[in-house]
């Protein structure tokens, strides 16, 4: 399983989350949720004396929701900021899906939840990008 595939399998777990999800695609139907990659940036790598090599990455996804509208807006500010709690939580208890190859050195966050795009009709976009930084092994 790829290291996005079990990011979006474990971000499904939250109590709250909306059924299905799409990458790379949003229905433009209230509620509907879609998960953009970013990619993987290398921060930085290590190799031992033997050849061994340890490299941290840092995976960028932004995941938008459609808000129903102005009446609502109170409802998905809430949802977003109890996700960004829910993933907090979860990272910091070790909950989350190991994504490298060194659990300790591992963290997801959920962060820069905001409104984007809100149309004259009252729906528009929120977004919140989620980032896991994980390390790597790569062994000579």
């Amino acid at each position: 399983m790829s290291v996005l595939e079990k990011l979006m399998s474990w971000l499904q777990t939250f109590p709250q989350w909306d059924d299905g999800v799409r990458i790379d695609g949003l229905e433009p139907v209230p509620g509907s949720l879609g998960l953009f990659p970013q990619g993987v940036q290398e921060l930085g790598s290590r190799e031992d004396i033997l050849g061994n090599v340890q490299v941290d990455n840092r995976l960028t996804v932004v995941l938008y929701r459609i808000t129903a509208g102005e009446d609502d807006r109170a409802e998905d500010a809430a949802w977003l900021l109890a996700l960004q709690d829910w993933v907090q939580q979860q990272s910091l208890a070790g909950l989350t899906p190991r994504l490298g190859d060194v659990p300790h050195r591992q963290r997801i966050r959920a962060e820069r939840g905001r409104l984007k795009e809100p149309a004259q009709t009252g729906t528009g976009r929120y977004a919140v990008t989620i980032t896991a930084e994980y390390v790597t092994k790569i062994d000579n």
